[in-house]
């Protein structure tokens, strides 16, 4: 890698992958190291809906309302008399407030009638602490439940505006109760929000204040437990609207007519490039890779799994193809193509001496060609079975020493999750993520089509005959449209 960091492309402030330090066989960032020693605190699991009734307010209307609401609120409790006791405006924390406290503040709250009208969806929540006295003040009428979903999905990510201001308003009323001191200065800059001074300087500020919960103080998570657990029964599933380009849209267009000319062409090229009916060990491998490489690009397009789980295990296979054959044409030795024909020989053989003395074959594989597989170049008891790699290298080493490493690292990694069916590529394809906000963007079961692989699947091709041409020259004929569909 090179030591000059590049710009992430997605914008992202996050460690970069140079800057993950190697472990074993783990890359860490420098957070990660610290992971089982940091105490971690949630806005959106634990916190938002705490203070649910102030998200209702910061979305009832526009940024100025609610800025103003929230500071009347302050105003109450600057200017109270027990206002050390009014530090808490977390739900559970009015709740907790001796009766006639809590009915005065919750009282003052809704004093507004376009606050109140809002906080009606309050009623909704039959776990409501201390419901009872919200629903004293609260006007009698239909809760608008859009509104609460709007208030969550807002205020969700833990870094929006909406978020930012309702943590203000929650960090500034420990601030004017006297429960959370700071220095002048900060606190000049913190009253001023969001009109006066640097915001890319105060705002994080305020939530990295915001955050700071006391180790020694147990939290209790009753209600916010209740509310995401009343919020899920309650209200359905949605499936979530994403608008975004399909950048390999054009890709589902390639056809097994569009492939047909490329092998009948592979056919001509290897009947005029055969000289021999003896065993050789290189024309072989370089025509059966491009071959089979075409083939499973074929069944990718006639079978229509480009945009499923199969065709990245197609993918996968067709990179494999092409890594194997690149290291093969670097080297170009004889004893190297001998070597990785008499490997597969050699897996034919220990597959057919299991299903000779230990199992019956299933019912996919034809026992009588493995076993003519296994004997056709040599004699059987002349060919020995290697257990490690053809090669004696993993994929990746063999990716480096072909200068293929670039095409290891794109596709690789991933398309190889699907193959061993690890929780990445599970979540890709059987679940998508709720567009309900009361559901916290919970996973939830739902199949799906996925980016297609024909496209990246095709130009893999293509370097499968390119390495062909350069071997045996002649052949012109590629896999169409790949190049346009990249513009």
């Amino acid at each position: 890698m090179s030591n000059k960091k590049k710009k992430s492309r997605s914008g992202k402030n996050r460690t970069s992958l140079q800057d993950h330090k190697k472990v074993g066989k783990q890359l860490q960032s420098g957070f990660a190291v610290v992971a089982d020693k940091v105490t971690f605190s949630s806005w959106s699991n634990e916190r938002l809906p705490e203070m649910i009734w102030a998200a209702v307010i910061r979305v009832v209307d526009d940024q100025d309302y609610a800025i103003s609401e929230f500071r009347r609120v302050l105003s109450f409790i600057g200017g109270h008399a027990e206002k050390e006791r009014l530090s808490d405006i977390s739900i559970s924390g009015i709740a907790k407030l001796p009766e006639r406290l809590r009915e005065e503040f919750v009282g003052f709250i809704l004093k507004s009638e376009r606050t109140a009208s809002a906080l009606v969806v309050l009623s909704l929540f039959e776990t409501l602490p201390a419901r009872e006295t919200w629903i004293k003040f609260l006007p009698e009428k239909a809760p608008d439940v859009s509104l609460l979903m709007d208030a969550v999905g807002f205020n969700l990510p833990h870094q929006s505006q909406e978020a930012t201001d309702c943590r203000w308003l929650r960090l500034m009323a420990q601030v004017v109760s006297g429960k959370f001191h700071v220095p002048r200065e900060m606190a000049e800059e913190w009253f001023g929000y969001p009109y006066e001074g640097d915001l890319q300087k105060i705002r994080p500020s305020i939530r990295a204040s915001e955050i700071a919960d006391n180790p020694f103080v147990k939290k209790d998570l009753t209600w916010p437990n209740a509310f995401w657990d009343e919020a899920w029964r309650a209200s359905p599933c949605l499936a979530l609207i994403e608008e975004k380009e399909d950048a390999a849209g054009s890709a589902a267009k390639l056809s097994w007519a569009d492939l047909s000319p490329v092998i009948d062409g592979l056919e001509y090229h290897w009947s005029s490039t055969h000289s021999t009916t003896a065993i050789d060990a290189r024309h072989d491998a370089i025509f059966g890779i491009a071959f089979y490489a075409v083939r499973v690009l074929g069944e990718m397009t006639s079978a229509g799994v480009g945009t499923g789980i199969l065709g990245r295990l197609g993918l996968r296979t067709i990179l494999e193809a092409h890594i194997s054959l690149r290291y093969l044409l670097t080297k170009d030795q004889p004893e190297l193509w001998k070597k990785w024909r008499v490997y597969g020989a050699g897996q034919a053989k220990l597959n057919a001496l299991r299903f000779d003395e230990l199992m019956d074959a299933p019912k996919h594989i034809d026992q009588s060609t493995i076993e003519a597989i296994a004997g056709e170049d040599i004699w059987e008891e002349f060919l020995n079975i290697e257990l490690g790699s053809w090669s004696g290298l993993d994929l990746r080493k063999l990716s480096e020493k072909a200068e293929v490493k670039d095409a290891y690292d794109a596709h690789y990694s991933w398309a190889s999750g699907y193959s061993h069916g690890t929780w990445g590529p599970i979540r890709e394809s059987c679940f998508d993520t709720c567009g309900n906000p009361l559901h916290r963007l919970h996973r939830y079961p739902r199949l799906k089509g996925l980016p297609d692989t024909v496209f990246d699947a095709g130009l893999l091709v293509n370097s499968v005959l390119d390495d062909l041409d350069k071997a045996y020259p002649g052949f012109s004929l590629r896999i169409p449209n790949v190049e346009l569909m990249s513009e």
